[in-house]
């Protein structure tokens, strides 16, 4: 018997504090998708923002948080926005659970550079 799953159920189980993270990097995306589009239209956009960054900065365990840092992941947030259609949700959590990895990845960078 063949089961057809939902495309967005996930398909393994990952650690809640993942969950957790992602769930706040897809809403740091949603907005600053939403805000650079007004941007775009000519509007301030403002009004949309919102900054989960030392929240999920302490959920992974990103222990830097000077401002050089902090431009920087607002840079990757940017590129990883490019990608997102907000009318398709699939995007946005895709996107969102690439930007956790590439935030994985960058914190073992920070302990790869503190030895």
């Amino acid at each position: 018997m063949k089961i057809n799953y939902p495309k967005n159920l996930p398909l393994v189980k990952i650690p809640q504090e993942a969950e957790f993270a992602i769930f706040l990097i897809r809403q740091e995306l949603k907005s600053r998708t939403l805000t650079n589009g007004f941007t775009e239209m000519g509007f301030d956009g403002s009004i949309c923002i919102s900054d989960f960054s030392d929240l999920i900065f302490s959920v992974i365990g990103l222990d830097d948080k000077s401002d050089s840092f902090y431009e920087w992941y607002l840079g990757q947030l940017d590129v990883f926005c490019q990608d997102v259609d907000l009318s398709d949700g699939a995007t946005l959590s895709k996107q969102a659970f690439d930007f956790y990895i590439h935030l994985l990845i960058e914190k073992r960078g920070q302990r790869e550079r503190r030895k």
